[in-house]
């Protein structure tokens, strides 16, 4: 019984050591590509910079989506949770304002290509490879501003 106990505590251990080997990746590691950064600033060209500025500094009642207040509030989560408040908030028409019917979601490549453009404006570096559109990889990168 004692060595169950035991064998349950290493590899309790062990499994939360990987979880955080898993989760060490952040944004500044280059997380996503400069190509998707620039399909996300069209993107957000397009659809998104009547709420939000051409600096992304937010209008109307719009957050804004670079500088210090930005950073300040993802400091410290995981990708996974900026993606999802994108996907799930935005649409694919600037907020219903372009079409007079229903609006469209954004796709997830879209979502994940408007993500690679926040990084880049707020000075995160590009990598080689596009950011993903998986939670459980998004999850695994928490958001890290430059440091001054």
């Amino acid at each position: 019984m004692k060595r169950r106990v035991v064998r349950a505590a290493v590899l309790a251990a062990a499994g939360l050591w990987l979880l955080s080997a898993e989760t060490s990746r952040s944004s500044m590691d280059g997380v996503y590509s400069e190509a998707q950064a620039k399909r996300g600033r069209e993107l957000y060209a397009d659809q998104c910079i009547e709420c939000h500025g051409h600096d992304l500094e937010g209008k109307y009642e719009s957050a804004p989506l670079a500088g210090d207040e930005f950073r300040n509030h993802w400091e410290g989560l995981d990708l996974d949770k900026l993606f999802e408040r994108i996907h799930t908030t935005m649409t694919g028409d600037a907020a219903g304002m372009i079409s007079t019917g229903p609006p469209k979601p954004l796709t997830r490549g879209q979502t994940a290509d408007l993500v690679a453009f926040l990084l880049y404006f707020n000075g995160m570096p590009a990598g080689k490879t596009d950011l993903g559109t998986k939670a459980e990889v998004l999850e695994t990168i928490r958001f890290e501003s430059p440091k001054p």
